[in-house]
């Protein structure tokens, strides 16, 4: 059995050396990271489980690049008769590899259309089975060459094929996650399957075909400035695309951002896509295509802005599409447009519970925007369409075959005729007009919460019963069987918090001298919390009422960072199990929005103090609460999410500050919810009569001692809970004085609240960037 090694690539001559090397289970192959190598990677990697194959970094400093300069080569198996190649990294024939932090680039210099030009090219032949487990992950892919439109070509793509033999080559647990694809000539990620003999999803009575890819999941990748799309799933089944950004995807031709070709099940959920433009008469320039030969495509909780329109809906084969719970602001055109006007071989598309918003430049057609194209067997339930200025419905919006529309909102929009119940008021959305981009689809979608129904929307509770509906609206609350509001949010009850002061300086309460909640329990001053194994719990219980006054933040100085304020929102929600893995929010019981905290110096930390107390109520079973942070505006920040934990939602990670990457999670957020008011001036009139005198000293005297749930009848002046020689300090500083309060300044009484269970640390791992 061969022994794994370690392979160190730091010159040119090394790469030369190893690029088409045979390696063996368990190497690691390792590039040094600020070097350049030139060339084609074409290593032959064939892993076995639980022994892959890792092609990485080693060393400090930025990625290693290795940059092919749009050379061609031979056919890696076959050079004389084969298809030549060309990428940065090629896998043939791979399986149990695992590739990651490589800085890829493939360009000639020139933007002419040449051959299929690649970042990293996975590519099977001739197989006759599945090839496993190809994982990529945190990787930089740019420059692929330029002005190209072709789609079998482009940043990362996966193809098997069986050019020589009727041996079909699939793939099984394929992974492309956290990568930045910029600059490509063609298709940022694609996937294809070619003489495979996949049956056409749409027909299939099956659960998998047998030469799909299965296990496909793509998510948290960045996809910028393609040729043509951003994202292709062909031939999978039951893939998963969440997470992902596209912006301003084919530049060179058009193109939907997302789209799926023959599939059975793919997941399209949690995407944004924007920039999606051309020439108004442009075809397919929408956010989210579902293709044809394809069947049970869901779209769902996504967010298009500045496209053409939402989604694009072919009318060749194809059965059982969803799209739901969609966010469309500002798509300029419409918002949804159909398959060629000759095709019919389409059945059962549902479009519900989806919000659509333009602002009042635009004049947008729902149906077919501008391009005479006609709906085909579709029902619109529950949706709000809402414009500024005015809209139509489409000149063929009545004139497909079995289209219904029922119980829509037509807010300044002409309804189609065939609607059954027109709803024309007001949808009377939060705040709606802001159009973010770049937003954390997994934790801030609460960015765009202006676009939720207000507590006087008339269509609360106003929407048709959806079967099946998914169960959670687009920010992630729970969708009643019955009863369902219209558009893409759930009405949760949430009211604005009271007012909020943010106070910096050294605030942060001392062990013991307050009633905290979610507090960190290491460091000095249970502030500081880089050792932590789990940098935030974001939920918690408490077995007593508990009023919260005061939400303690304290974020490391940085030299990098920017000095502007950041902008946070804060929500605080009832949760059914604090243990689950997956947070799901119920009611709100605080929503604080748009915050300004500002950078804070050494030795300072932030405080929100509230101008009333809040009380949560005391919590039993599993049932308790979870504390969310997002980002506000610009510059902002939002929670690193990497290990979902019972108890522990998000774990330790990566920190981000303003685009610069920290090793070790150095920009931590400590966190503690407290009932102290730092706002209430300290006072050393202990026993209430107007003026600080000897009397008060005996009223210390007596208290000192008390380490918590002190007042300031114990003797307690600066309002933290215990009665120390920090309350001697005051009254020896106001001795002999007129009190500067009134005695009659209401003071919180101590709470009883502690916390239950293991829930009880919060240390925030963060990251913060310009946007």
């Amino acid at each position: 059995m061969a022994i794994s090694a370690d392979y160190h690539i730091s010159t040119q001559a090394d790469f030369d050396t190893y690029r088409q090397a045979t390696f063996s289970p368990g190497d690691n192959i390792l590039l040094e990271r600020d070097k350049v190598f030139t060339g084609m990677f074409a290593p032959r990697a064939v892993g076995t489980p639980g022994n892959v194959i890792t092609i990485s970094a080693y060393g400090t400093g930025n990625k290693p690049i290795i940059n092919n300069n749009g050379v061609i080569h031979n056919h890696p198996s076959r050079p004389t008769s084969g298809d030549p190649v060309s990428a940065g990294l090629l896998l043939y024939n791979s399986e149990y590899v695992e590739v990651s932090n490589l800085e890829i680039t493939n360009n000639n210099g020139g933007d002419q259309d040449d051959d299929d030009l690649m970042g990293i090219y996975v590519l099977g032949e001739d197989q006759g089975k599945a090839l496993n487990h190809i994982y990529l992950q945190d990787n930089y892919i740019h420059h692929v060459n330029g002005a190209v439109e072709k789609n079998m070509r482009g940043g990362i793509h996966v193809h098997g094929k069986s050019p020589t033999s009727s041996n079909a080559t699939t793939y099984n647990d394929v992974r492309i996650v956290n990568n930045v694809i910029d600059q490509i000539g063609g298709v940022g990620i694609g996937t294809d399957i070619s003489n495979a003999d996949i049956e056409h999803a749409h027909t299939f009575t099956g659960t998998h075909r047998e030469n799909a890819i299965k296990n496909l999941y793509v998510a948290h990748n960045w996809i910028g400035n393609t040729g043509r799309n951003s994202m292709i799933a062909r031939d999978t089944d039951y893939a998963v695309v969440e997470y992902n950004t596209s912006a301003n995807s084919s530049r060179h031709s058009t193109g939907n951002s997302f789209y799926n070709f023959k599939t059975i099940g793919t997941v399209f959920q949690y995407n944004e896509a924007y920039g999606n433009v051309g020439d108004p008469g442009d075809h397919d320039r929408g956010g989210f295509d579902a293709d044809y030969y394809s069947k049970g495509t869901v779209i769902q909780y996504n967010y298009s802005h500045g496209n053409h329109w939402l989604g694009s809906i072919m009318k060749k084969p194809m059965t059982d599409t969803i799209f739901r719970y969609n966010l469309s602001v500002n798509d300029l055109y419409g918002a949804y447009h159909y398959g060629f006007e000759n095709d019919s071989d389409m059945t059962d598309t549902r479009v519900y519970n989806n919000t659509h918003y333009f602002k009042s430049s635009l004049s947008p057609e729902l149906i077919g925007p501008s391009l005479g194209r006609t709906p085909l067997e579709t029902t619109f339930n529950n949706n709000v369409f809402h414009s500024d200025s005015s809209g139509t419905a489409g000149a063929n919006a009545d004139n497909g075959t079995n289209v219904a529309y029922d119980t829509n909102v037509y807010h300044n929009i002409t309804p189609p005729t065939s609607e059954t119940n027109a709803l024309l008021s007001d949808p009377r959305l939060v705040s709606p007009g802001a159009e973010p981009y770049n937003i954390d689809m997994e934790f801030g979608r609460d960015a765009l919460a202006g676009y939720m129904l207000s507590a006087d929307s008339p269509y609360i509770d106003g929407g048709l019963t959806i079967a099946d509906n998914g169960g959670l609206d687009f920010w992630g609350r729970v969708v009643p069987n019955g009863s369902a509001d219209i558009g893409a949010g759930e009405f949760s009850g949430a009211v604005a918090g009271p007012a909020a002061t943010v106070l910096t300086g050294n605030l942060f309460p001392e062990p013991g001298g307050a009633q905290v909640i979610a507090a960190m329990p290491d460091g000095p001053n249970n502030k500081f919390g880089d050792d932590s194994s789990n940098s935030l719990t974001q939920t918690f219980q408490v077995d007593s009422t508990f009023d919260l006054k005061t939400i303690f933040l304290d974020y490391e100085y940085d030299s990098n960072s920017d000095p502007s304020d950041i902008l946070i929102n804060m929500e605080l929600f009832e949760i059914a199990d604090v243990g689950a893995s997956t947070i799901i929010p119920g009611t709100s019981r605080l929503v604080l929005t748009a915050l300004s905290m500002p950078e804070l110096s050494a030795n300072e930390e932030a405080a929100i103090v509230l101008d009333s107390p809040f009380s949560l109520p005391a919590t039993t079973g599993t049932a308790g609460y979870a504390l969310r942070l997002t980002n506000g505006g610009s510059p902002g920040f939002e929670w690193l999410r990497t290990v979902s934990t019972p108890g522990s939602v998000y774990d330790f990670g990566q920190a981000y500050e303003d685009g610069i990457e920290k090793s070790g999670g150095e920009r931590d957020f400590v966190m503690a919810l407290s009932d102290v008011d730092v706002s209430l001036v300290d006072s050393a009139d202990f026993n209430g009569d107007g003026d600080v005198d000897g009397r008060d000293f005996l009223v210390w005297q007596s208290g000192l001692g008390i380490t918590s749930g002190a007042q300031i009848t114990d003797g307690d002046a600066d309002n933290d809970h215990d009665v120390d020689a920090d309350d001697l300090t005051v009254w020896t500083d106001q001795y002999g004085n007129q009190t500067l309060i009134s005695s009659a300044t209401p003071v919180p009484e101590p709470s009883t609240a502690i916390l239950a269970g293991l829930c009880s640390i919060a240390a925030i791992s963060s990251r913060r960037f310009r946007q």
